[in-house]
């Protein structure tokens, strides 16, 4: 199973790093071969462009003869696919996940989705546990994974199904950022999450980066958006390290510290 994620994921790999030794150079810089070039309104193809019409006149735009959904069997769907990575400076960009190549820190960015009640996930995609997980982050799970890949962690044998562990892998320390009344706070992501059988919050510790995984033609982790959980998950890409996260009744977000709904937060992995 993970030999076929690895080979899943070698196109972000190829991708990614060939940039990533530029920074060994004494510049510390890209080359010009391996950015993108802003898009501008200009560059668009004339076809991108909304058809010029009175907004009460219907308009009827022709379909294609190749215009029909493609049904694919089971197993054989186009798989997605890592960003494309380009740079600025020293941080490596994968769509909405940047990787600083210096520190190997990994950051992206969300808000505050849930302020009470038990929890499964602490940070998830817009499709994901939404109605259990603290956090929202909008990405791609594929940039994710190569992210903290490139970072240096590894994940371990699978977990042979959710609530079952402990999971196995790197560890990584993850802290949130966020603004309180003007004020830059941080804490660590476990002191977001408070455990009712021992009525305190989950102590210091690192979160184990376990990986996703294929099955069934698809990366679970893309398809589920579970990126970071409290509730074993081999499907997802970070399992806390407690022993609670064999338990879902256990873990409620803490009420002492989570900041209102939609706060902007920003998620940082580092690697032990």
């Amino acid at each position: 199973m993970h030999r076929r994620l690895v080979r899943f994921l070698a196109l972000g790999l190829i991708l990614a790093l060939p940039a990533l030794a530029q920074v060994s150079s004494s510049d510390l810089g890209p080359r010009t071969s391996d950015l993108e070039s802003p898009t501008s309104d200009s560059s668009l193809p004339t076809s991108a462009a909304p058809p010029s019409s009175d907004p009460l006149t219907p308009v009827s735009v022709p379909l294609s003869p190749d215009s029909s959904p493609k049904i694919y069997p089971v197993g054989s769907e186009p798989q997605p696919e890592p960003s494309p990575v380009r740079w600025e400076g020293q941080t490596a960009i994968l769509g909405a996940v940047r990787l600083d190549s210096a520190t190997k820190t990994v950051t992206a960015t969300g808000w505050v989705n849930q302020t009470a009640g038990t929890i499964e996930v602490l940070a998830c995609g817009l499709a994901g546990k939404v109605h259990e997980s603290v956090f929202v982050v909008p990405l791609n799970a594929l940039d994710l994974q190569a992210a903290l890949l490139l970072a240096g962690l590894k994940g371990g044998d699978p977990m042979p199904a959710i609530g079952q562990g402990p999971p196995q892998g790197s560890p990584v320390d993850i802290f949130v950022d966020w603004q309180s009344d003007g004020e830059p706070k941080t804490a660590r992501a476990e002191s977001f999450v408070w455990n009712v059988e021992t009525d305190s919050v989950l102590p210091d510790a690192p979160w184990t980066f376990t990986g996703s995984m294929i099955k069934e033609g698809q990366f679970k982790a893309f398809a589920e958006e579970s990126f970071v959980v409290t509730y074993w998950d081999p499907y997802a890409i970070v399992n806390v390290a407690h022993p609670a996260g064999a338990n879902d009744e256990l873990l409620v977000v803490n009420t002492n510290l989570v900041p209102e709904v939609k706060t902007p937060v920003a998620l940082r992995f580092v690697p032990r």
